[in-house]
């Protein structure tokens, strides 16, 4: 199975970054191929000021991530993809590239961002379900949760609303994993569909083994930040005195606070040993008498946990959230009342005076680790998610058929006013393009069609039928990029016509492949073949024509069919512009001998030089017709002027369901 594993690692890395790194080694030792699609949150602090200005847009969708996961689904093909943490420099963005293409979502829920902006559904350090359900997060906003900051609550909190709002977390995410039932309660109750929430945990690997050389001190191993109850864990040492040593593992916002604590309250037998590698926190478990867990907040399945389970370490725990449901009390650990230092003292001094009791209680932890925390375990239960989330794919957007090494394959498609446009960017294209002169099976024509087309196609009937009836039909107009979010199959940039020109005889000039231009007033033709030879060595011209602008009679069009046929082309580019171009390659593609014939219109004038090309801002930026309304007012004023409006008014009345197209 490939598997497409996309996360944002953490400044500083921790048990997130730590449970990805580890099912990415599970998957690739069980033979899986894993690509992973990477950020780093550290890549941040170098951004400039216009970069961080930017920022609380890209988190709530990216451009940039959209194109790089959409070449990464073309270029390996997996059949599932699995997020982990996306923010806030992948963005949602990603999920939309992945159904676009067609691929399995599933996200693993490590933490509670979906349904609150904190992320650890606690304010103050204790319990809060404030924002929980809500369809915007404002007491995210007004309490600052997110890093105390209003204005990346506010981000957040956005990111979280708008995607709700267009059914991202519903509609483009087949599973979900949440890492214990308690967490997938909370989710539920946040709106995310019960039915698409599975359970899984973490796991531990490799297994640090069951033998202990115990010494005589209690441990803490996690983030010094307030949600995690240090407070509570020296009042409580506070109260027992000096008898029980104290290591603290770990490092966070808290820990010159907390140092400062210690010294004030004379605990001189508790120590801060710092962030430790993941080597020496199983050294130090395998040697603590117990492990605590004060955490206040509602933990989803701590890692310290789970391995103080496989060192077969006794612990005690706050009887909170996922801890309550993870550690049986009196069983396979302690609870404790959350919160309160003195029945925190009271626990630990009774683990402390009863070795063999908690003997008992670590080895039962251990079996627990066995039974649910292995890397064999978490292996079937992965696969079995993946196998679910591949077969649960509902075929609800449409599809049409392409060939690739001569066997039909289905692509992604959209509709707009009852013409069906590829979902395919300029990559997608040129390689289908390849493969049908490699694999020759029939001819086979391909439209670039924007809006003009489109309206085109909604004034003549038949002409909607040639653009249906098309191998290939891609979008050449930014108007069809920004429809295809709103229709489920996000494009990034559109497939523009002279770029398809000089990409395909790129691709195509070292290899023999020949190419037959046809189109443009007299000479152009002859003209953008010199053009193109110069710049692509090579590339072979088998032939070119001009054809008359005024309607041929039939043997002229008997002539031209066989002067290209005479010429023996893989390609042949046509520029009559639309609607004639499509027309024609419509009518012939039963009689010419070529694999391929592509309709680039304005590509001949642009590439010869006799027409000016608008700047790429402006090209990229939907702003392109007024650039070519200016140059060529008399001949486009129509398309834009009058098609335009129509355009938008019939999408319009097509999105809000007021009118069929057919």
């Amino acid at each position: 199975m490939k598997v497409l594993m996309l996360h944002c690692r953490y400044t500083k890395r921790g048990g997130e970054d730590l449970a990805v790194e580890s099912e990415e080694q599970l998957l690739s030792t069980r033979g899986h191929s894993v690509f992973p699609y990477r950020r780093n949150n550290a890549e941040i602090e170098p951004f400039t000021i216009v970069q961080k200005a930017a920022l609380p847009l890209t988190t709530v969708w990216s451009n940039k991530t959209l194109a790089e996961v959409r070449r990464f689904a073309l270029n390996h093909e997996p059949d599932v993809a699995h997020f982990h943490n996306t923010f806030p420099l992948i963005s949602p963005s990603a999920y939309s590239a992945c159904r676009s293409a067609g691929i399995p979502v599933v996200q693993t829920l490590h933490n509670y961002r979906l349904v609150c902006p904190g992320t650890t559904l606690s304010r103050g350090g204790k319990p809060c379900e404030c924002c929980l359900g809500k369809g915007i997060a404002w007491p995210a906003v007004r309490y600052a949760c997110y890093r105390g900051n209003r204005t990346a609550s506010g981000t957040v909190a956005a990111m979280l609303a708008i995607h709700q709002a267009l059914g991202t977390w519903t509609k483009k995410v087949d599973l979900y994993v949440a890492l214990s039932n308690f967490a997938r309660d909370k989710f539920i109750a946040g709106g995310l569909p019960a039915a698409k929430i599975v359970v899984k945990p973490n796991f531990v690997h490799p297994d640090p083994g069951a033998e202990r050389d115990v010494s005589d001190y209690a441990l803490f191993v996690g983030r010094l930040s307030p949600e995690k109850g240090l407070g509570t864990l020296l009042a409580a040492w506070k109260q027992l005195g000096s008898k029980i040593p104290l290591r603290i593992v770990g490092d966070g916002p808290l820990r010159g606070e907390l140092e400062a604590l210690v010294e004030r309250l004379g605990l001189a037998r508790v120590r801060f040993l710092g962030h430790l590698d993941r080597q020496a926190v199983f050294a130090a478990m395998k040697s603590a008498r117990f492990l605590v867990v004060p955490s206040e907040c509602y933990e989803n399945l701590p890692m310290t946990v789970t391995e103080a389970y496989a060192c077969g370490t006794p612990t005690i725990v706050a009887g909170l959230g996922a801890l309550q449901e993870m550690v049986a009390d009196e069983r396979t650990g302690i609870h404790f009342v959350p919160g309160n230092a003195e029945d925190l003292a009271c626990k630990v001094e009774w683990v402390w005076t009863h070795p063999r009791d908690m003997e008992e209680i670590g080895q039962a932890g251990r079996a627990e680790f066995v039974a649910k925390y292995t890397a064999d375990r978490n292996y079937e239960m992965l696969m079995g998610i993946y196998k679910r989330a591949i077969e649960s794919r509902k075929e609800d957007l449409p599809w049409r058929v392409t060939w690739k090494n001569g066997v039909g394959v289905r692509r992604p498609s959209f509709e707009v006013l009852g013409v069906h446009v590829d979902a395919l960017e300029l990559p997608e294209a040129c390689r289908t393009v390849s493969e049908w002169i490699e694999h020759r099976h029939g001819c086979r024509y391909v439209a670039l069609t924007g809006m003009h087309g489109i309206m085109e196609a909604q004034h003549d009937p038949a002409f909607k039928c040639i653009l249906n009836a098309a191998d290939l039909v891609v979008p050449d107009g930014t108007p069809l990029v920004w429809l295809s979010r709103f229709r489920g199959r996000p494009l990034t940039r559109r497939v523009y016509g002279p770029e398809l020109m000089l990409e395909v005889c790129r691709q195509t000039a070292s290899g023999g492949c020949r190419h037959f231009l046809m189109g443009g007033a007299p000479g152009v033709a002859d003209g953008l073949a010199t053009i193109l030879k110069r710049r692509f060595p090579g590339l072979v011209i088998a032939g070119t024509c001009s054809p008359p602008f005024e309607p041929w009679a039939e043997a002229q069009e008997e002539e031209l069919v066989a002067t290209i046929n005479r010429a023996a082309p893989d390609v042949v580019w046509v520029g009559l512009g639309t609607p004639k171009q499509e027309q024609w390659m419509h009518r012939h593609r039963g009689r010419l001998q070529a694999a391929v014939l592509l309709g680039v219109g304005a590509a001949f004038d642009i590439h010869s030089g006799r027409r000016r090309q608008a700047p790429r801002w402006m090209r990229e930026n939907g702003g392109e017709w007024l650039f070519r309304l200016v140059q060529e007012p008399r001949r486009l004023w129509r398309r834009y002027l009058v098609y335009g409006p129509q355009f938008l008014f019939s999408v319009a009345l097509e999105s809000l369901k007021l009118r069929r197209f057919e």
